[in-house]
C-alpha cells in the first residue's frame, strides 16, 4: 500500500510560502473538493485529507485541475490496481499504461 507522510510543521511553512497558500482558501477549496468526490458516484466515498491536500497543491490550488488528476488516479487505481501495489515501472504493461497518461 502507498503511503504518504505527512508534511512537518517547518515543511508545511516552507511549502504555503512557495505556494502562496491561505489558509482559509486552502480549507474552502479542500471542501470544495471533497463536495465534488460525493456527487461522484464513480469516485471512492471516503479519502484522506492529506492525499486530497497534496492534490490541491501539486495542482495549485486550481480546483479543475485538481478534479482531473484526482479522477484520473483513482480510475487508474480501480482499472489497474497492481499499478500501485506491485510497481515495477518496467513491466511492459505498466509502461503502456504510463504512456497513455
Amino acid at each position: 500500500m502507498f503511503h504518504l507522510e505527512p508534511p512537518s510543521p517547518d515543511q508545511q511553512l516552507l511549502i504555503r510560502q512557495a505556494l502562496n497558500e491561505d489558509v482559509n482558501t486552502r480549507d474552502r477549496d479542500l471542501e470544495a473538493i471533497k463536495e465534488w468526490l460525493r456527487k461522484e458516484p464513480h469516485l471512492p466515498d471516503t479519502w484522506d485529507d492529506t492525499l486530497l491536500m497534496n492534490f490541491l497543491r501539486s495542482c495549485n490550488f486550481s480546483l479543475e485541475k485538481t478534479k482531473k488528476r484526482l479522477d484520473k488516479y483513482f480510475t487508474v487505481k480501480a482499472v489497474v490496481p497492481e499499478f500501485f501495489t506491485d510497481c515495477d515501472i518496467t513491466r511492459p504493461e505498466l509502461q503502456r499504461i504510463v504512456n497513455a497518461m
